[in-house]
């Protein structure tokens, strides 16, 4: 069930402190993508002769973001590292038994990040990288930096420090039941994680939308917004010759890139620069960057997301140990239009007209029809097996949309001998492998992450390599 609000979150976290800092990001898509790059970027400043010649300590940083793709606790990291079981299962009991003596009745999610909150302050992480699980207004993760009633702490204590750095990745019609049907409507929600006097950091978006989020913040008391193209160091315009994958990358790395730097400005980890002209912002932003020793830092951090592995988007994966296929499969969780968009652009381009086999399946309540269009039009030599994903651990309000409804919404745009169904995952990849071979065809598997770590889980599980 999903029911928004913090009411429960807060009375779960009420005696918890939590008083490591966070970098909050919002968005419809890529913020997973950006919140795995904000980490792996604090990794390299730990690592950069930087932060050893200014005898700073290493950043001790956590991560929290949603949905969990294999176990239920590969949601939360340490510097980079999934959890443990042991140390998720020992948290969570505890909170499981809070929501349980106090009639808290909180969500599942709602659980899982004051699960997630308590190990970061357990483990005494510096920074938490925190990805909003649905909207942000009302998300549980929209506690950070916020007291209520709930709390039982000493009058005045803060307990939850205002985040370093609030940001909102590219916003499209998602999850329309709970945030709105237009854009400006889900845009509201998303705004909603803005905080007074806490930086902002904006991807690209339509201009009434960008322009929306501006106005709410600037309300809210947001003194410095940034937006990703303003960034040095990263080319975020589209050429003619970059793919949509390089692109959602370069525009991804550059909101990662500006919201470390923001971050670690917030901490004190950067040498002053030379005192410039004019208001905070790029353009400011921009000449700290271009000053020594801050430039080497800089181009490494920059260098960053192309040598970050994000599991289920956009990758090579081999079937091997689970069918006789041979070269790599695509796997690629796109789920909505505007993730469909970039899956079908990089599959043309990489085999053009030639055939493809789909492995598809999606949650209930997606919107098939205009996905497939996106992914399945004009290929008519293509083949589709439907199939479905199964019980998703710790969230069950998600359900998979039937084997017969997807075979119904490709049929439609396939030929309908062009599509078949075998609803067990297993076979449905055995299917597929037999006529990829058969057509000499690419193999593509996508319509849910759930899908995704359902395979990511077969493959594990048969001591194939998922990364």
């Amino acid at each position: 069930m999903i029911e928004l609000g913090l009411a429960r979150v807060f009375r779960l976290l009420a005696r918890t402190p939590l008083p490591w800092r966070a970098i909050h990001v919002a968005g419809t898509n890529g913020k997973g993508s950006i919140c795995a790059y904000i980490s792996a970027m604090l990794t390299a400043y730990n690592a950069s002769q930087l932060r050893t010649e200014t005898g700073k300590s290493p950043i001790k940083h956590g991560r929290f973001t949603s949905p969990h793709l294999i176990d239920r606790w590969d949601c939360i990291t340490i510097d980079e590292k999934t959890i443990s079981e042991a140390i998720f299962r020992q948290v969570e009991t505890k909170v499981l038994a809070r929501n349980i003596s106090e009639n808290i009745q909180a969500t599942e999610f709602e659980l899982l990040t004051a699960t997630a909150f308590e190990i970061f302050t357990l483990e005494n992480v510096d920074i938490g990288v925190i990805e909003v699980g649905m909207g942000g207004r009302l998300d549980s993760t929209n506690i950070l930096g916020q007291t209520s009633e709930f709390d039982e702490l000493e009058q005045g204590k803060q307990s939850r420090p205002k985040p370093l750095v609030t940001a909102i990745s590219t916003i499209a019609l998602d999850h329309q039941g709970f945030l709105g049907n237009t854009l400006v409507e889900i845009a509201t929600q998303k705004a909603g994680i803005v905080k007074p006097g806490v930086s902002l950091v904006l991807a690209m978006n339509d201009d009434a939308v960008t322009q929306h989020i501006q106005q709410l913040a600037t309300k809210a008391g947001v003194t410095q917004i940034l937006h990703s193209k303003d960034t040095a160091g990263f080319d975020v315009t589209r050429a003619s010759s970059t793919t949509d994958a390089v692109h959602a990358r370069q525009q991804n790395g550059a909101m990662a890139f500006t919201i470390t730097w923001l971050a670690l400005k917030q901490l004190n980890r950067l040498p002053s620069p030379p005192t410039t002209q004019g208001a905070c912002g790029s353009s400011t932003l921009r000449n700290e960057i271009r000053t020594s020793p801050l430039t080497t830092l800089a181009s490494t951090l920059r260098a960053v997301p192309e040598q970050v592995v994000w599991p289920g988007r956009l990758q090579d994966i081999d079937l091997a140990p689970l069918t006789n296929y041979k070269p790599t499969a695509l796997l690629d969780g796109a789920h909505n239009a505007e993730s469909a968009t970039v899956l079908a652009n990089t599959v043309r381009a990489r085999v053009g007209s030639h055939p493809v086999v789909w492995v598809l399946a999606a949650s209930k309540g997606k919107d098939l029809a205009s996905m497939f269009e996106l992914l399945l039009a004009g290929r008519l030599d293509d083949g589709v097996v439907a199939t479905e994903f199964g019980a998703v651990d710790g969230m069950p309000w998600i359900s998979a949309t039937s084997a017969a409804d997807v075979k119904a919404a490709a049929g439609s745009i396939l030929t309908a001998e062009n599509v078949v169904v075998e609803k067990d995952i297993s076979a449905a990849l055995e299917k597929a492998s037999r006529l990829a071979e058969e057509k000499d065809a690419l193999l593509v598997i996508a319509g849910s992450l759930y899908l995704v770590g359902d395979v990511l889980r077969l493959v594990r599980d048969k001591g194939g390599k998922i990364n």
